[in-house]
């Protein structure tokens, strides 16, 4: 079974928030249908032609499916929910506040988060459980970078570089991928099926 990736928009550049002052959340899910995962969330796929929408999707060069949630900070309780029978990298940036958030999920269980928030210091680094070999790397990288910067938070940069080099994905890159757009249907439409 594929990796399915939900995007917010058809085209990385296009998906709300992920210019500067990006403010999202998104969902890298390895180990369920696309179908599958659109049924969680209660979304219905509308193709690639439509782009009024807070969500897209489709899967990564690197086989994850993404499912980007444009002004969404994700909870515990949905991703639980999303990664029962599957594996879920789910990442969270705030950029107005300097808030990240990367955590693993598998079978509803959380396997590792790391979480950084600026209104907590400039240092701050909350890590949970056991995160990935490569991320005492990551840390001590940015960590240095830190000491030598004025006005820039690199620290904020440790979630976001960590769940890239899983799932291959970052709001900041763009990538040569067309999503297809999902939305979530009306009352009136799950009711009549339109």
């Amino acid at each position: 079974m594929g990796v399915v990736a939900l995007l917010i928009s058809r085209d990385v550049r296009d998906c709300p928030g992920t210019y500067m002052g990006a403010s999202l959340s998104w969902f890298a899910v390895r180990g369920k249908s696309l179908d599958a995962i659109l049924q969680n969330f209660g979304l219905k796929n509308v193709g690639k032609g439509y782009r009024k929408t807070p969500y897209c999707g489709g899967e990564l060069p690197s086989g994850w499916v993404l499912v980007i949630h444009g002004r969404h900070e994700f909870t515990n309780d949905e991703v639980r929910r999303l990664s029962r029978g599957c594996e879920v990298i789910a990442c969270f940036v705030e950029e107005h506040v300097m808030v990240s958030r990367a955590a693993n999920w598998k079978d509803g269980e959380q396997i590792w988060s790391v979480s950084h928030d600026s209104g907590e210091g400039d240092n701050h680094l909350d890590v949970e459980g056991n995160p990935p070999a490569g991320f005492v790397d990551i840390r001590d990288n940015f960590m240095k970078q830190q000491e030598h910067a004025r006005n820039v938070d690199f620290i904020f940069s440790i979630p976001l570089e960590l769940a890239r080099q899983i799932v291959g994905y970052s709001h900041e890159e763009s990538l040569e991928i067309t999503f297809d757009h999902f939305v979530k249907p009306t009352f009136f439409q799950k009711l009549f099926g339109a």
